[in-house]
């Protein structure tokens, strides 16, 4: 068929989409070169705007817990010793446990996201992570490629 756009993005996922003649491309990092998952456009039944959220952990939490419990053992050991020596060490010691729980259960982040839907598919296979203009890019191309065929298959019929 003539008309037919070529269309690619990377989204978040580091998810490589490509639009080639009809047939969109899925390959993530993994995949090898000449793989990944195809889905023709005439499948696809709608695309859906939806979220996906992210936990990010910190990886200095766990550490600085550890620390500012090591940290109250030694300054509260001294503590006992001698008061004025022990006790800078106290605060600074419940400074980074504090700072440590604080960030132990991490963060979450909200991504927007569409999904193609089709029928057939594994609906977590077909999320397009982002809102990048590469992303919206896409989106659009592939929604301007399936109305042209709905044209198309609304011409044939009359």
């Amino acid at each position: 068929m003539s008309g037919w756009e070529a269309k690619f993005c990377l989204d978040r996922n580091q998810v490589r989409w490509v639009l080639l003649e009809g047939v969109i491309n899925r390959k993530t990092p993994q995949d090898d070169p000449d793989k990944g998952m195809n889905l023709a456009i005439e499948k696809i039944q709608s695309i859906e705007n939806t979220q996906v959220e992210r936990r990010h952990e910190n990886p200095l939490a766990r550490p600085a817990m550890v620390a500012g419990f090591l940290i109250l053992a030694l300054f509260g050991w001294l503590s006992t010793i001698t008061l004025w020596a022990g006790v800078p060490g106290l605060i600074i010691g419940a400074i980074v446990l504090g700072w440590g729980l604080l960030r132990l259960g991490g963060t979450t982040e909200r991504l927007d996201a569409f999904q193609i839907v089709a029928p057939g598919t594994n609906p977590k296979d077909w999320y397009i992570v982002g809102s990048h203009l590469e992303v919206l890019g896409f989106i659009e191309g592939l929604r301007k490629e399936i109305q042209q065929i709905q044209n198309r298959q609304a011409a044939l019929k009359n």
